[in-house]
């Protein structure tokens, strides 16, 4: 019996042929799409989600924290500092006028 190909996310021998083109391990869902290798006429967005595949979603995860890295940094200085309250109305004392 043939024993199955080592995957290369988790070193686990327990990839699986899940279609005639996507390969995927049953221990960390780890998924290739290997057309492109039988094919040279895919489109980008094939090719695209592919790349995903392989990364992890680590650079959407690190766009996504970059971004609201970005928002929390506007937010705090767009805040105005606080201003001292003084109440220029009506002085403490009562002035006399001078005879």
């Amino acid at each position: 019996m043939k024993s199955a190909p080592e995957c290369p996310r988790c070193g686990r021998h327990s990839i699986v042929q899940e279609s005639e083109t996507r390969w995927t391990c049953l221990n960390c869902n780890f998924s290739k799409n290997l057309s492109h290798h039988n094919s040279r006429h895919n489109s980008r967005h094939e090719k695209s989600l592919d790349a995903d595949d392989d990364n992890g979603g680590w650079f959407s995860i690190f766009l996504l924290a970059g971004m609201l890295l970005i928002v929390m940094v506007e937010v705090v200085y767009s805040q105005e500092p606080p201003q001292e309250s003084t109440d220029h109305s009506r002085p403490a004392i009562a002035l006399q006028p001078l005879h």
